[in-house]
């Protein structure tokens, strides 16, 4: 009998494991879906970074999500206490050089009340999959996976807490110095420019600009970068210069949207929405059937997705693309949709109930999507390929029309 794959082997991995279950107050049922998906395999590699850990998820029907799990990092004030806690015992210290952590330091710092586990509130949850529960199971499934992390890095769990292994070294031989020694100061340690950008949530706008530069005028466009010399390029790389330009522009175009209309980075959406918003906002048709060709997608597929993210954005070309995952099948509001319809005119006969829809004359297909909105979407073409009719709407009546 095949023994079931555990998480966190060392005291510290299933302490991690035993904070998730008890401590940080998850939904015990997402959590168990959790477990399943990572016990199969479906998290890919896991990075860790300074209040946060990524990977991509491999869904039910075999899509990939990207999947975030930020870690509330502690104050510097506290991380003086950890690295008290730390310093003042030889015992602790020696655990960390030999790649250990000591349980006397999680409990030593628990006393001067620091908590270097995850508590309730402690969590917050990023997923480009169309499931709003925190956490859905693709998150719960990394932070699983984080239990193995830990075991192989017990520095890990400072990471995760915001300070990395050097920076919390420095401050434990701070202390130990005695007295009248200074921990470095934080413009001494500086912050790297990855960290920086990871310490903010996916998606969140950028904060205010900075008084010396706000009251700069923000030109209307931001202009074009300076193309690539393919001769600066080694051939054996494999890359292409003009796509690698294709990325620039959509990198200034995206960050100088977030800095003059205050848009979001994008960066959470999944990569079909990318896929749909790239073709979307190109004006090149080479680089579209360009895009069409390296994805894989037919050009009738994409450019449906691509007129969906125009009209809804990327929830929108969750429903084209992923309609196992994104189509309500609650049949309570299904039938309230259906009753909607029937009171604005239409024949109760002339709207078909499914699991999953509402099918109207001339095979239009009304869907409650997981943003709580309705779509029509309509079969075109002999492959299946589905496309939206017109923009989504709340209001189911604004889909069709009454009869007249």
């Amino acid at each position: 009998m095949a023994t079931r794959q555990t998480f966190g082997h060392t005291w510290w991995g299933q302490a991690w494991v035993e904070a998730l279950e008890a401590s940080a107050g998850l939904d015990t049922g997402r959590l168990s879906r959790g477990r399943t998906y990572a016990r199969k395999g479906s998290v890919g590699t896991v990075t860790v970074g300074p209040g946060y850990a990524t990977a991509s998820v491999q869904g039910s029907h075999g899509h990939v999500y990207r999947t975030d799990v930020g870690v509330k990092t502690l104050a510097a004030s506290e991380w003086e206490q950890v690295a008290a806690a730390i310093g003042t015992r030889a015992a602790h210290v020696a655990a960390l050089l030999d790649g250990e952590l000591d349980p006397g330091i999680v409990a030593d710092a628990e006393s001067a009340d620091v908590k270097l586990l995850p508590g309730a509130g402690d969590l917050r949850w990023d997923c480009s999959c169309p499931d709003w529960a925190e956490p859905c199971k693709h998150a719960a499934a990394l932070v699983y996976l984080l239990a193995n992390e830990l075991d192989r890095d017990p520095f890990l769990l400072f990471l995760l807490r915001g300070l990395p292994r050097d920076e919390l070294m420095a401050l434990v031989r701070a202390h130990r110095a005695g007295p009248g020694a200074t921990a470095p100061t934080q413009a001494e340690r500086g912050v790297s420019a990855d960290a920086a950008w990871n310490r903010l949530p996916m998606g969140e706008r950028l904060p205010p600009l900075p008084a010396i530069v706000a009251d700069l005028p923000v030109p209307r466009h931001p202009g074009r970068h300076t193309p690539l010399d393919a001769t600066d390029i080694p051939r054996d790389v494999g890359l292409d210069p003009h796509q690698l330009d294709r990325l620039a522009e959509d990198a200034v175009e995206r960050a100088w949207a977030m800095l003059a209309d205050g848009l979001s980075s994008g960066l959470h959406a999944s990569s079909r929405a990318d896929l749909a918003r790239r073709a979307a906002t190109s004006r090149d048709l080479d680089a579209i059937a360009h895009l069409s060709r390296r994805a894989g997608v037919p050009p009738a597929r994409l450019d449906g997705w691509a007129k969906a993210w125009l009209s809804g954005g990327d929830t929108a070309v969750a429903i084209l693309a992923d309609p196992a995952d994104t189509w309500s099948t609650d049949q309570a509001r299904l039938e309230a949709g259906r009753e909607a319809l029937v009171e604005a005119g239409h024949t109760r006969p002339s709207i078909g109930l499914s699991w999953n829809s509402l099918r109207t004359r001339g095979g239009i297909l009304l869907v409650l999507g997981p943003d709580d909105q309705w779509y029509a979407v309509q079969e075109v073409g002999r492959r299946g390929e589905t496309r939206l009719v017109g923009p989504p709407s709340p209001d189911i009546g604004d889909l069709i029309d009454p009869p007249s």
